[in-house]
Formats: C-alpha cells, structure tokens, sequence
C-alpha cells in the first residue's frame, strides 16, 4: 500500500515455479515501480504506517474493529467520509491518505 501511494506498479510478467531451484509452490511476478511525479494526499509516513497496520492487523475485519487502536473509530472514519463497516481491502490509497491524515490532526 505505500508503494502505491507514492509510486505506480505496474505487473510486467508472470515468472512460473519451474523457473527456479528449487520451485517455490506459488507464480512470482515481475514489476516495474516508478515514482510518482505528484501525490495528491500527503500524510507522513509514519501515520500511514500505523493506519495500514492496524486496519490490516486483523484479517477480515470491518474498520471499526480494526481501528480501535487508533481511538474513536466512527469520529476518526467520518472525518475521513469512509464507511466504518468496510474492510481494509476495499479502501483506496486515497481513503487510507485520508485516514492517515485525519488520525495526524487528533
């Protein structure tokens, strides 16, 4: 998530196991990153840290149980306009900027 937020990734191709010694059980990819030239939403890097963390410390859960670490979830999500009852994996980068940027104002 913070690679996105402040390059593009981009697959370029699949790598299959047969391709190293000993396989590994999955398909690796290769990637190209490049820097962004702007980013739109600037929180620090340790907010977003923390934010990212904590919303994906406990798989499948909704932000509101996620985010409890952070202090008042519903305060926190409303500021931001990001539904509470949403999990990690459907937020954008620009919803956990947003995030990041409201927990720093706290």
């Amino acid at each position: 998530m913070l690679t996105q937020w402040l390059c593009d990734v981009r697959v370029l191709f699949d790598v299959p196991p047969q391709a190293f010694t000993p396989p590994p059980k999955v398909t690796s990819s290769v990637v190209m990153i490049t820097p962004k030239k702007e980013i739109k939403l600037k929180p620090s890097i340790e907010s977003l840290s923390t934010v990212t963390a904590a919303a994906f410390g406990q798989r499948r859960k909704m932000l509101r149980s996620s985010l409890k670490s952070l202090g008042d979830v519903e305060e926190l999500c409303a500021k931001a306009n990001i539904d509470p009852s949403l999990r990690a994996e459907r937020l954008s980068v620009d919803d956990f900027c947003r995030l990041a940027l409201v927990f720093e104002q706290k």
